[in-house]
């Protein structure tokens, strides 16, 4: 019954009997559901039949923009969402098929050449769209207008930074790898060994927080699995846990003294709060872009 009651929102009717009026299949969870399922369902196949990475990201991350249009709720604040959701995800999408087309990602280096292996890449990339995608899709059940405006405001405010940190660190990084060989460690960079990521677990905070009013105690703790699963699988691929990173990592740049100090220097993930804000403040107005050597 409360898996049914997540996902399946009700109205009240005369009498005061409450009754469903969206069927399961067109509930939004469901719906979000099914097109991740179809978006890496199709991504699946292109690996199966070519041995290429470019669509990786470009399927994965635009699967998000994808179900933030199919589901979008009759409120404001859930139209709101869903022009979050898909700027996110067409401006990371766009970037990282740019990136593709000319940077083979070592990290996945042979994860796609055998059949288990594109089974379970692109099961964990549906796995991470439907459960980081939560707090929009139960958002959108929510039928009438809530309150919260200090959360609504906190939420905007959360995922604007963490939008505009994940996006310039993707181009202070991009800028500095074209005329540079070494590791980048300007900018947000100087802050944070990952500050992309951070950016990301900021943004999709944002969203749950926008999202938070109207939604019930268990949709809540359900929309809340978003930022946490985030959290949980940033801090594994940034100590090395899931993937190679680390060991390609220091492949590159451990003949560098430099390195090994900025390693112990730097915060693997979560920067201190006022370091990342005064270099994010920096990069918007277009300085701290040279290496701090």
């Amino acid at each position: 019954m409360l898996t049914k009651s997540l996902l399946l929102p009700a109205v009240r009717l005369r009498g005061g009997r409450t009754h469903s009026t969206i069927s399961m299949a067109a509930s939004p969870l469901w719906t979000s559901a099914k097109v991740f399922a179809a978006c890496n369902g199709v991504g699946l196949g292109i690996s199966l039949a070519k041995d290429t990475h470019t669509h990786l990201d470009l399927i994965g991350t635009g699967a998000f923009a994808v179900a933030a249009y199919s589901v979008r709720g009759p409120t404001a604040a859930s139209q709101t969402s869903a022009m979050m959701v898909g700027a996110w995800a067409t401006r990371l999408a766009s970037f990282l098929f740019c990136r593709a087309l000319g940077h083979r990602d070592g990290r996945l280096e042979g994860t796609t050449k055998t059949l288990s292996g594109c089974v379970g890449f692109w099961f964990v990339s549906f796995l991470w769209g439907a459960v980081v995608f939560l707090p929009h899709a139960l958002g959108a059940g929510v039928t009438k207008e809530a309150g919260g405006k200090v959360l609504r405001r906190s939420g905007l405010a959360l995922f604007g930074l963490g939008l505009a940190t994940e996006v310039l660190a993707d181009f202070q990084k991009f800028s500095f790898k074209r005329n540079h060989k070494g590791f980048c460690d300007v900018g947000l960079w100087g802050v944070s060994q990952h500050p992309n990521w951070f950016g990301n677990l900021c943004l999709w905070s944002g969203v749950f927080l926008y999202n938070a009013p109207g939604l019930s105690l268990p949709r809540l703790g359900l929309a809340a699995l978003s930022p946490i699963f985030l959290g949980v699988l940033f801090g594994a691929q940034a100590s090395g846990a899931l993937t190679p990173a680390v060991e390609l990592a220091q492949a590159r740049y451990g003949s560098d003294p430099r390195f090994s100090s900025y390693l112990a220097s730097t915060p693997l993930f979560m920067p201190r709060l006022v370091k990342w804000l005064g270099a994010l403040a920096r990069g918007l107005v277009g300085q701290g872009w040279a290496p701090e050597w």
